[in-house]
């Protein structure tokens, strides 16, 4: 899988084409969310490859990703506050619920070019649904995929911040939570 926090890549595309459509906080929270079930179908057992099942379906996602995303917002929240200082404004409920969906669905289009098991179509069936992975191999899809993402992140980060000013102050961890909630906000109040 493209490692979940990369998907932080289509977030930003998403917010920077569409702002006025879309909430960013929704559409990072969105990006991540379909990787949270991993760790909980770990925990009752499931086993690579097989760790992904709900939140990377069509179905499952449209069904529990607004609900989840709405339970993961105030601890976002939060998280933000402490560790960065950053105080999230208010936003639309709809437009928040909108945006958690929409990046959730595009993380599970993400994964399905490049997973090895892709319950798309659960609960209908569990079987692996490969037609969309890249070059007919998804270990070399894989490889091109954070390849790709790593590349669109570092271009981000030079864009928003700046990759000289990043490595100049690599050791400052007051400058890099700067950089971090930047990253986090992008003048979401605009």
């Amino acid at each position: 899988m493209v490692f979940t926090l990369l998907h932080y890549v289509h977030a930003y595309i998403i917010y920077k084409f569409f702002r006025k459509n879309f909430d960013f906080n929704g559409l990072i929270i969105g990006s991540f969310l379909p990787d949270l079930e991993i760790p909980v179908l770990i925990l009752l057992g499931f086993r690579y490859p097989v760790d992904r099942l709900i939140l990377h379906s069509f179905l499952g996602c449209l069904m529990l990703s607004w609900v989840i995303g709405f339970l993961v917002y105030p601890i976002y929240s939060k998280v933000l506050r402490s560790i960065l200082s950053v105080k999230l404004g208010k936003n639309s409920m709809f437009k928040y619920a909108l945006s958690v969906e929409v990046s959730a669905l595009i993380h599970i289009l993400i994964d399905s070019l490049h997973h090895e098991y892709n319950p798309l179509l659960w609960p209908i069936t569990v079987e692996n649904i490969d037609k969309f992975i890249l070059f007919n191999n998804w270990l070399y899809a894989s490889i091109f995929m954070h390849i790709l993402f790593t590349l669109l992140i570092l271009i981000i980060i030079h864009g928003e911040v700046g990759l000289q000013k990043i490595v100049k102050n690599i050791t400052d961890i007051s400058f890099l939570k700067i950089c971090i909630a930047r990253l986090l906000i992008l003048n979401c109040s605009e």
